[in-house]
């Protein structure tokens, strides 16, 4: 009789919580706007943006940091990668983003790109990226207190990593894949905030390697969500995911879930009550094409064939049609995908999505190979029963 009891007892709250969650407001759609800008270098006159930058928010500020661009060239005419160190800080009004003035221009320790961030309530985490000399293994943690940048760092990733993904859980940091100097990784790392000194520790393995990536933690849920990314192939073209992924905090186990309605890499994202949200990312075709005939181009020992082969290249590159539009949602409850109507103003890649009082910010990103946006986006999250 007491198993029975408490048997209707689990059955009955498992039907409440079920039914608690599907009453909760669903994104309906997503009304976009350029808010903002990031502001040119110093000594560069015009404004070129930032791909792989460091975006967050803390105490209702947006913080954006670090990134690279190519202020000379096209990387295809031999431009060469600048890395920065700069930091800009936004107030948000109603409609639009203002840049915090300074006495003095606000820096990070050291020049950063394509590291893994996320925001918590113990500031804006920032772990592994890359700058010219090479991968960082280096955490920290920053915040913006009383008109003040404070930059603590946290405990050393074990090896340098760029372009992995972070998301938070109560006060644990969740670090997924990235890329080595051998490529992507299938490693899944923790760092509680409020136990710094046990540092990083090694979870269960991701179900593949994978880099840029989108890691989301719905509100109300024990799961974390893997979505999409790629892993570079040596001799081939690189493999894109449309795989979807949730690890279970409390079983310590990895589910496999809904797909993704195509392959994706270097999308952005945020978790909106029980709907996750996709922004953008590179669907691989324009990429794939680029990579292989990158392959050719080594391949070939013909001097003719080698220049024919690179100027094929250079304007498929210089071509590119841009990334996806398109607002992807997925429906934690029903564990199913679909498109929102409304798309963005262009694609952006290998930026971060934030959450800033209520919308989203999409600071920067790539717009085509090579191109930056200076453009702040910020969207207007409309819900519906």
């Amino acid at each position: 009789m007491k198993n029975i009891i408490l048997y209707l007892t689990f059955l009955l709250t498992s039907t409440i919580s079920t039914k608690l969650l599907a009453q909760h407001p669903h994104v309906k759609n997503v009304a976009w706007r350029i808010a903002g800008q990031i502001p040119a270098a110093p000594h560069q006159t015009t404004a070129l943006g930032l791909a792989g930058a460091i975006s967050g928010s803390n105490h209702h500020t947006l913080l954006v940091a670090g990134g690279t661009n190519f202020p000379n060239e096209m990387p295809w005419n031999g431009g060469k990668k600048k890395y920065y160190d700069d930091v800009f800080l936004y107030l948000k009004t109603n409609n639009e983003l203002l840049l915090v003035p300074g006495k003095k221009p606000l820096k990070l320790p050291f020049n950063l790109a394509y590291a893994a961030v996320c925001s918590t309530a113990q500031g804006i985490v920032v772990a592994g990226g890359e700058n010219e000399a090479g991968l960082s293994k280096k955490a920290l943690l920053l915040n913006w207190k009383a008109n003040e940048l404070q930059v603590n760092f946290l405990p050393d990733l074990p090896q340098g990593l760029s372009n992995a993904a972070l998301t938070v859980l109560g006060d644990v940091v969740y670090l997924a894949g990235g890329e080595d100097e051998n490529g992507a990784t299938d490693q899944f790392l923790a760092l509680d905030l409020k136990k710094q000194q046990e540092g990083w520790k090694k979870m269960i393995n991701l179900p593949h390697a994978v880099s840029h990536a989108v890691l989301l933690q719905p509100e109300n849920s024990r799961d974390i969500f893997l979505i999409g990314g790629r892993k570079r192939n040596t001799g081939d073209t690189s493999t894109l995911y449309k795989n979807v992924f949730a690890f279970n905090a409390d079983k310590q186990i990895w589910a496999i879930k809904e797909p993704l309605p195509y392959a994706l890499s270097a999308a952005s994202g945020i978790a909106k009550g029980n709907d996750l949200l996709v922004f953008s990312g590179d669907e691989g075709g324009t990429f794939h094409r680029a990579e292989t005939l990158i392959a050719e181009i080594e391949r070939e020992k013909d001097p003719l064939k080698k220049e024919n082969l690179n100027q094929e290249k250079i304007k498929l590159q210089s071509g590119h049609p841009g990334f996806s539009r398109s607002v992807l949602k997925y429906d934690v409850v029903h564990n199913a995908w679909l498109t929102l109507a409304s798309k963005l103003p262009y694609g952006t890649v290998t930026t971060n999505a934030v959450l800033l009082d209520g919308e989203v910010i999409v600071a920067g990103g790539e717009i085509k190979a090579g191109v930056r946006t200076p453009n702040i986006l910020m969207g207007k999250i409309e819900t519906k029963k």
